[in-house]
C-alpha cells in the first residue's frame, strides 16, 4: 500500500513538473523522496520502539505539512549562495539520506532527490524550459500537446527504468550493487527533471522563457 502510494505521488509530480509548474512539480517530488526514506528509516528503527503502533502515514503528513508553509523559504535560502551552494546542498542532503545504511531503501530516494535537484539547476541554466508555456496554443490543442508532454514522457521513462533494471539483475550482489542502483537513480531523475523537458524543446511541445531579446533569462 505504502510503495502504491508513493510511485502515484511521483507521477503526479512528474505531471506538474512537466505540464503545471516545474517548481511546484520539483519540490513535490523532492518532499516524497524524503517521505519514502523517512518512512523507511521508521520501519528499520521506530517500529523496535513503538511495535504495535505505524507512524508512517503520521510521517508523510508532517513532511507534506512542511512542504506547504516552508517550501518557499528553505529554496530562497538556499539559493542565496547561488549555484554552487544549491549543487553542493542537494549533493550533501543525498549523501546524508544513504550514509546511515546504504541500502536500497535509502540508495532510490537519494538518487532520486540528487538527480532531480541537479536536472532542475541544469534546466534552468540552460533550458529556461516551462511547464505551462505550450507554444501559446489554446483550447483542445494546449490540452492535447500537455497530454502529449506526460505520455512520452512516461514511456521514455519506462524504458529507462526497464533497462536499468535489466542491468541491476545482471550485477552480483557483492560488486557494490547500491552504487549502482544510486547512479541508476540519479539517472532516471535527470531524465525527468532535464532531458524530457529538452525532448519536448525539441519536438515543439513546449517553449522557453525567454525576455524582450529572445535569451533565456
Amino acid at each position: 500500500m505504502m510503495e502504491i502510494f508513493f510511485f502515484l505521488m511521483l507521477i503526479v509530480s512528474f505531471f506538474i513538473y512537466w505540464c503545471v509548474s516545474e517548481k511546484t512539480g520539483l519540490q513535490l517530488g523532492i518532499v516524497v523522496s524524503l517521505s519514502m526514506w523517512a518512512v523507511s528509516m521508521y520501519i528499520h528503527f521506530g517500529k523496535d520502539v513503538f511495535p504495535r503502533l505505524d507512524f508512517s502515514w503520521v510521517i508523510i503528513a508532517l513532511l507534506f505539512i512542511l512542504f506547504i508553509l516552508l517550501r518557499g523559504k528553505i529554496e530562497a535560502l538556499i539559493l542565496l549562495g547561488g549555484s554552487r551552494v544549491y549543487i553542493i546542498s542537494a549533493a550533501a542532503v543525498s549523501f546524508l539520506m544513504i550514509l546511515n545504511r546504504p541500502s536500497f531503501e535509502y540508495v532510490l530516494p537519494g538518487g532520486l532527490l540528487m538527480g532531480l535537484s541537479l536536472g532542475y539547476f541544469l534546466n534552468k541554466r540552460f533550458l529556461g524550459f516551462k511547464s505551462a508555456d505550450t507554444l501559446q496554443k489554446k483550447g483542445a490543442v494546449k490540452y492535447l500537446m500537455l497530454l502529449m508532454r506526460f505520455v512520452l514522457g512516461i514511456a521514455v521513462l519506462s524504458l529507462i527504468v526497464y533497462r536499468v533494471e535489466k542491468i541491476i539483475q545482471r550485477i552480483a550482489e557483492n560488486q557494490n550493487i547500491e552504487l549502482y542502483a544510486f547512479l541508476c537513480c540519479v539517472v532516471v531523475s535527470l531524465w525527468i527533471s532535464f532531458a524530457a523537458p529538452w525532448f519536448f524543446i525539441k519536438l515543439r511541445l513546449a517553449g522557453t522563457e525567454k525576455n524582450d531579446d529572445g535569451k533565456k533569462e
